[in-house]
């Protein structure tokens, strides 16, 4: 270890900061910036925050909690991953090492003269991954977390039903990470399986890896993160329920460019750390605050480019738990409606996919390229695109859980994909994405189903679901439903040359029969969550919010709005 200075920051008062090099138990040497009003005034509780962008970034999270909870007796840590920022290495593992190095920054941290057992630990999107996997390791010292916009699955955030998330992972490595982008990628595309790979950075059937450590979780509706972030609040739930809460806003790391829900900085952001904040320091939490807070979607607010302003949702409800949902399902019908039954006959519906023409990626749960709530209907009058739409609503129809396609498939090729979308359609025709998912079909059996792909038989049926995550919605009077079937959505996946091949090897692409049967033995349908508005009772957390932020720390308050103004500066 090596201590480099001490340096006074002009932060919410002064505070002294040492950069240390903390040696991990493979020799790695980790920057490492400990923040203090002073080290000599007996032990300190630590608020820690890792990450892949620099100190100077998401890592100044912990100092906002260290102005909410008191300087004189906690310390803000940030530290760079290793491959990241001033860290040792060009070896980023793609948060492979943050189990142990978590662990052992935490041995070091209480063994410092200064140091004491207590650490909380908070990370925004990257950050967040490191907190979570970091957690893997089970770190005696970790007290409590505050997890934003981050998955517990490694493998499903970066190959959803299988298919390369391409937007995000070219985009995120090439951006963060250039002189390494080539290797990661590389090694990204040697683990397309859901192979043992994965284990370090996935959660899956593994909830009991967690030992009830307290946590406030911040997810978002149209968030790149989104099932991986409920996954994770369903594991520490699962361990400890009464000391885990989570915040679905609208947007996530969609902020700024999520066309129709732009959350207001003041509700989502302060709204979490509130929460945080006071589950941290043993607070009690506002009782209008259950385990359970979302966001209720809808057509449109006040701010929408698309006004609605009849239309309900748009609102927050705050719950003891998730809502008792009604699977309802809405059947793919040789007329391209849903139906509450399916039809008597089987009918095929075929479409040439071509993977040098694949469907433009509109919105979506992305970062990198436009998200949010698109209109799609540029996109929904191509031939390899097959709409199925319900009659006119004659009163809202509500949802909250998960969507989940099931299609009756088949395809002249041995491998291709099918992708399905979610959309509210307005009386003037716009159709506004909810949600969308995607399977590949080599990779149909999903993460329980081995690592070895599993090819079509050319002119076989095949049954498969496609997740399209989550929600809650609400669909307004005079609107209908649609449901998009299609083989591709670019960029946002990876467009598949229905070959079969691996990623790693380069071969030629074909064009794919793709056939979707409705009806008969064979009928496709959508599973709706469906649930009572009354569930959904409507909640004032704006004015809670708002009395409560008032109340805390000028230096609390400055931070909070600093994150603000940089998380928007982000997104725009």
């Amino acid at each position: 270890m090596a201590m480099k200075g001490l340096v006074l920051l002009a932060l919410a008062g002064v505070a002294a900061s040492e950069k240390f090099e903390v040696v991990m138990r493979d020799g790695f040497k980790l920057a490492t910036w400990v923040n203090c009003k002073n080290f000599t005034n007996g032990k300190k509780n630590f608020v820690y925050d890792t990450s892949p962008y620099g100190h100077w970034a998401t890592e100044n999270i912990a100092d906002i909690f260290t102005a909410g909870l008191g300087d004189d007796d906690h310390c803000s840590v940030r530290q760079d991953m290793r491959g990241s920022g001033e860290s040792q290495g060009m070896d980023f593992t793609l948060w492979h090492s943050s189990a142990n190095d978590t662990y052992d920054t935490f041995k070091w941290l209480a063994s410092q003269p200064w140091g004491s057992d207590t650490i909380y630990q908070c990370g925004a999107s990257a950050d967040g991954l490191g907190e979570i996997f970091g957690t893997f390791s089970n770190p005696p010292q970790l007290k409590k977390e505050f997890i934003m916009w981050a998955s517990s699955s490694g493998y499903s955030f970066s190959y959803p039903g299988g298919a390369y998330r391409k937007a995000l992972g070219d985009g995120w490595l090439s951006t963060n990470f250039p002189k390494q982008y080539l290797r990661l990628k590389q090694t990204a595309f040697e683990n397309e399986a859901p192979n043992p790979w994965w284990d370090p950075v996935n959660v899956t059937g593994k909830c009991d890896i967690f030992t009830g450590i307290p946590s406030v979780q911040l997810a978002g509706w149209y968030d790149i993160f989104l099932n991986g972030n409920l996954q994770a609040y369903d594991c520490y739930n699962q361990v400890n329920p009464a000391a885990t809460h989570i915040i679905v806003e609208a947007c996530g790391h969609c902020l700024g460019r999520c066309p129709i829900y732009d959350d207001l900085d003041f509700e989502s952001v302060p709204l979490a750390f509130m929460v945080a904040l006071d589950q941290f320091a043993g607070n009690p939490i506002p009782e209008q605050f259950n385990k359970v807070t979302f966001r209720v979607l809808g057509a449109g607010d006040k701010d929408s480019k698309f006004i609605d302003p009849f239309a309900p949702g748009n609102y927050w409800t705050s719950l003891p738990e998730w809502p008792t949902y009604t699977p309802t399902r809405m059947y793919f019908t040789s007329q391209h409606t849903l139906a509450v039954s399916p039809e008597g006959t089987t009918t095929p519906f075929t479409y040439t996919y071509d993977p040098a023409n694949p469907v433009p990626t509109l919105g979506g749960n992305n970062l990198m390229i436009a998200c949010g709530a698109m209109d799609q209907s540029p996109v929904e009058n191509r031939t390899d695109v097959l709409l199925f739409d319900s009659e006119v609503l004659e009163e809202p129809y509500v949802i909250t859980g998960p969507l989940l396609a099931t299609l009756f498939v088949k395809s002249n090729r041995v491998d291709t994909d099918f992708t399905v979308k979610l959309t509210d359609v307005y009386p003037d025709g716009k159709s506004l994405l909810i949600n969308d998912g995607i399977i590949r079909m080599r990779w149909r059996r999903g993460e329980g189903g081995g690592s070895q792909p599993q090819m079509m038989t050319p002119g076989e049926t095949y049954e498969v679901n496609v997740d399209l995550w989550n929600t809650s919605f609400i669909f307004a009077k005079g609107h209908k439903i649609r449901v998009a079937v299609s083989s591709s959505n670019d960029p946002r996946f990876a467009p598949n040359p229905n070959n079969g091949l691996p990623l790693v090897q380069n071969g030629t692409s074909y064009i794919a029969e793709n056939t979707v049967l409705v009806g008969g033995d064979f009928a496709s349908y959508f599973t709706m969550p469906v649930v009572k508005q009354s569930q959904l009772p409507k909640v004032d957390l704006l004015n809670v919010t708002k009395a409560w932020f008032a109340a805390r720390p000028p230096s609390f308050r400055d931070a909070v709005d600093r994150f603000v103004k940089f998380r928007r500066e982000q997104h725009h």
